[in-house]
């Protein structure tokens, strides 16, 4: 019986390790998602100057 509790603990603590990870890849995708909106906005603000 102890060997199915801690069976069942172990796969629950897995579980909400997943759940953590699913989280943590939502606000990177976010703030990924956020920079490289802001690097397109500052680029479009200042466009590359050539010269010549």
């Amino acid at each position: 019986m102890a060997a199915e509790t801690s069976e069942e603990e172990l796969l629950r603590s897995i579980e909400e390790v997943e759940a953590r990870i699913q989280k943590f890849r939502k606000k990177v995708r976010a703030v990924l998602a956020s920079v490289q909106t802001e690097g397109q906005s500052a680029a479009a603000a200042n466009p590359p100057q050539t010269k010549g």
